[in-house]
């Protein structure tokens, strides 16, 4: 029988169930195995959603964790805020005023248009008077005499590059006409009787003596040979004697575009009902203009309307006119401008200030990123020396400098992790020096390992942190000969194999009395590995070359150099060469590294002075049992 009991949070029993098929769940009809696995189904969803929760509010709880993103995080905001809400403004402001500007050049499109067809029919007017007033155009007129009018009103007409010109008699007969040939020629072609039936009534008013008010010469929009074109008339007189009419025109297929041109902008000629009857738009379909650019009212629209339109897939503003000639409405105009630059205008305005703002925002945030660090990295510093400090690393400092409060407060961790190593070193040191006591002919032993091997390290350009470990790692290497019995560690004369096996163990022995102190896996390393050789010869492990780190390398050449040039209870202490000899001899053969018996050979002078003159070197004297005590 199989018992499965589920609990809640709090401990208290949700369901208990004997067997696959047992007995249910108080107040359920479900077996109570279903519902203790929905239950755990629960939980694994609701840690899945915690997991996910984390990781999504780790980056909105940065600012919160680290006191830079604390200072920063104010510029950023409110960096942002100005720069959203002057994008904005400027914008704005710089919309309006392309606004107003559009206003204001669609109105001056339009009075230039005016002033185009006011200078056009000015040319007319002069046009007329040159032929009205060259001598024998009048007694030809009079005559009737077309050839002759022919030769004289041609070069007239030339001169000014006169598109239409016909000369009609005192009955409204017309008794010659002409326009020109081609764009860039000057002579003339015979014009129609048929093309200026309608120029009939304008030559009519002429004929009539009538008055428009600017004197005796009227101007109208009036279909000329093949399409509408402006029209200015005037009379010719024989002395007091009228005899004939000038017609001088200009088509608009002609004119439009200079007047678009002038007023840069598209150009469209209605007529008196509102009909479109020229224009510099691009008119295609079957509809022709009347189709597409008739205005939406149906009918004329009035001088100064303003109408928004979207003609041939853009979008235009349209300024309607009155076209007056001498003071005469003659029909209507439009101009018109494409909005889409305004768009576009404010598109790259609001382009311009979104990076003008960026790049604003970006100053400030580096400077607010520049001031925080300014004042952080100080902190930063700090943190990283007492995590280090913390981890077992006493050569950190954070060098921090400054008279502010951050500088007092790191001077002073500095100064108390430094008297926090060398009470280290000294409390190692002393107590290596008494295990080094129980044999004077080791007294200091371990002391000068580690010195020495510290300075080898630096030799070797090892870091500050890297000297700390090998100097405590030579100062405990040999701390496992607390576990070797005196009469074998002390033993004068040579040792059994049974003997060298317990002094072989002192590696061992020393890493189980070091199990329970947290200390770096550099200290450790050396601890169990200054007695293994590079060639696997070494023990207690029989380690090979690629598993021996610089640590125990550089401190089995101490060991071995301080284990030489000292006495012994079965030798005397060898000269410096000849332990250097050994040494080397050792390095050739593959069992100690050559890198640092080169450093060592090197350093020697000062080491050597060194040894002779300081007194922690010499090792600890402990009094012989039997000395007698003053």
């Amino acid at each position: 029988m199989v018992s499965l009991f589920c609990f809640a949070p709090d401990r208290t029993l949700m369901a208990q169930a004997r067997g696959p098929f047992a007995q249910h769940a108080p107040g359920s009809s479900r077996p109570a195995l279903f519902i203790c696995l929905e239950y755990v189904e629960h939980l694994l969803r609701m840690n899945r959603l915690r997991r996910t929760g984390a990781w999504v509010a780790r980056p909105l709880l940065l600012p919160t964790r680290r006191i830079r993103w604390r200072i920063m995080a104010p510029y950023a905001v409110l960096s942002v805020l100005m720069g959203v809400a002057g994008t904005f403004i400027v914008t704005r402001l710089v919309t309006g005023s392309l606004e107003e500007r559009f206003t204001n050049q669609l109105a001056e499109a339009s009075r230039v248009t005016s002033d185009s067809v006011v200078r056009r029919e000015r040319q007319h007017l002069a046009v007329v008077r040159s032929i009205a007033y060259t001598e024998g155009v009048a007694e030809a007129a009079a005559l009737g005499s077309a050839g002759e009018l022919k030769r004289l009103v041609e070069p007239v007409a030339a001169n000014s590059a006169t598109e239409l010109v016909e000369v009609f008699d005192a009955n409204g007969l017309r008794l010659w006409g002409g326009q020109l040939s081609g764009e860039t020629a000057l002579t003339y072609v015979p014009v129609e009787q048929s093309s200026t039936v309608h120029a009939q009534t304008l030559v009519g008013r002429v004929l009539s003596r009538g008055n428009d008010g600017a004197g005796d010469k009227f101007a109208a929009l009036l279909p000329g040979p093949g399409e509408m074109a402006l029209y200015t008339a005037g009379p010719v007189f024989d002395g007091s004697r009228l005899v004939g009419v000038i017609l001088v025109g200009t088509r608009l297929s002609s004119f439009l575009p200079v007047a678009k041109g002038e007023a840069l902008a598209d150009v469209t000629i209605y007529g008196s009902g509102g009909t479109p009857v020229a224009s510099t738009f691009p008119v295609a379909g079957d509809g022709g203009p009347e189709a597409v650019l008739a205005p939406d009212s149906g009918s004329a629209p009035a001088p100064g309307f303003r109408e928004h339109r979207e003609l041939f897939g853009r979008s235009y503003d349209l300024l309607y006119g009155q076209l007056q000639v001498r003071g005469e409405p003659i029909g209507l105009y439009s101009v018109a401008l494409p909005t889409s630059y305004i768009a576009s205008a404010g598109a790259a305005a609001q382009t311009q200030m979104a990076l003008l703002f960026a790049g604003g925002t970006f100053a400030i945030l580096m400077v607010g990123w520049a001031l925080s660090r300014a004042l952080t990295s100080p902190l930063l510093r700090l943190s990283r020396a007492a995590r280090a400090v913390a981890d077992g690393d006493l050569t950190a400092r954070s060098g921090v400098r400054g008279r502010d409060e951050i500088g007092v407060l790191a001077a002073t961790f500095d100064a108390m992790a430094e008297r926090l190593q060398r009470q280290h070193l000294a409390t190692l040191g002393a107590l290596v020096s008494a295990i080094d006591a129980r044999d004077p002919y080791t007294r200091g032993h371990s002391v000068r390992v580690g010195k020495l091997s510290a300075a080898l390290g630096r030799g070797l350009g090892l870091p500050p942190s890297q000297l700390q470990h090998l100097e405590v790692g030579g100062y405990l290497h040999d701390i496992g000969k607390i576990g070797v019995r005196d009469h074998v560690l002390l033993k004068p004369g040579a040792l059994t194999p049974e003997e060298r096996k317990m002094i072989e163990l002192h590696p061992k022995i020393g890493l189980a009395i070091l199990a329970p102190v947290d200390l770096p896996r550099e200290v450790t390393a050396i601890v169990g590995g200054h007695h293994e050789r590079l060639n696997g010869t070494g023990y207690p492990l029989r380690l090979s070359a690629e598993e021996l780190s610089i640590f125990p390398r550089i401190v089995a050449v101490a060991d071995v150099y301080d284990a030489l040039t000292t006495d012994r209870p079965y030798r005397r202490a060898m000269p410096t060469e000849e332990a250097l000899r050994i040494i080397h001899r050792e390095a050739m053969e593959g069992m100690l590294d050559i890198e640092v018996v080169a450093r060592l050979r090197a350093l020697l002078p000062q080491w050597e002075d060194r040894r002779r003159h300081d007194p922690a070197l010499q090792g600890l004297m402990l009094p012989r049992p039997n000395a007698k005590v003053a």
